[in-house]
C-alpha cells in the first residue's frame, strides 16, 4: 500500500492509502505496530477522554484542532482515543490515513482494531477505506459531516447511526471495533426484551 495525495477527491491537501497490488477478501491489509502507534494501548488511560474533554483540548490547541478532530475516534459512547502526537500533528503510522467510504473495502480483524483486513477483493490502485461506522456512533466528532466518498450507495452525510440498521449489521458487524459490536449486542438484547413484553 502507498500513501497518495487525494486532494482532487477530498480537497484540502487530503491524503489516503491506495493498494499497490490486488488484495483478496479476508487477507490482512495492515497491522498496527504498537511500538510506533499513534495511539496508546487500549488499556492505557493516557489520552482517553470524554467528548467534553476532547472539545476543550481542541479549543486549547487551535493549531492542532483539525488534527485532533480528524484522528480522534470513539472507544465507547463518551470515551475517545486522542492521538499521542496531537501537539506536533505527527503521523507515525499510515492507519490514520484510511478514509471513509459508504462502500468500504476494509474492516477490522478483531475488536481491538489493530489488524485491518480486506472485506472484499480489492484491485490495484484502489483506495483502501473503512466505513467510519465501524468505530464511531452518534456522539462522534464527525456527525453531520458531508460525505465525499463517491460510492453509488453514498449516504451523503455522516450520521453514525448505521449500527442500528440490520442491513448494515449484516455487511459490517463482524468487521467492527469493540464499541460498535457492544452497541449492536445491547440493541438486540433490548429488542428481544421488548418482543417478550409485547
Amino acid at each position: 500500500m502507498e500513501v497518495r495525495d487525494l486532494s482532487s477527491k477530498y480537497g484540502h491537501e487530503h491524503r489516503g492509502i491506495v493498494a499497490l497490488e490486488p488484495i483478496r477478501a479476508g487477507e490482512p491489509v495492515f497491522t498496527c505496530d504498537l511500538s510506533i502507534c499513534n495511539y496508546y494501548k487500549l488499556e492505557d488511560p493516557t489520552h482517553k477522554m470524554t467528548k467534553a474533554e476532547v472539545l476543550a483540548l481542541i479549543e486549547a490547541n487551535p493549531k492542532a484542532a483539525d488534527y485532533i478532530r480528524y484522528y480522534t475516534y470513539m472507544l465507547d459512547d463518551d470515551l475517545f482515543d486522542v492521538p499521542r502526537h496531537y501537539k506536533t500533528q505527527q503521523i507515525t503510522e499510515d492507519c490514520l490515513l484510511f478514509n471513509h467510504s459508504c462502500d468500504a473495502n476494509c474492516g477490522f480483524g478483531g475488536d481491538e482494531e489493530e489488524l485491518v483486513i480486506a472485506i472484499r477483493d480489492i484491485a490495484a490502485d484502489e483506495e483502501l477505506t473503512y466505513h467510519y461506522g465501524l468505530m464511531d456512533s452518534e456522539n462522534s466528532l464527525w456527525t453531520g459531516l458531508r460525505c465525499k466518498c463517491g460510492a453509488k450507495n453514498c449516504d451523503g452525510e455522516l450520521k453514525f447511526n448505521w449500527w442500528r440498521d440490520p442491513k448494515w449489521q449484516e455487511k459490517y458487524e463482524k468487521y467492527a471495533g469493540g464499541h460498535i459490536k457492544r452497541k449492536i449486542r445491547k440493541l438486540r438484547e433490548e429488542q428481544k426484551k421488548s418482543q417478550k413484553i409485547s
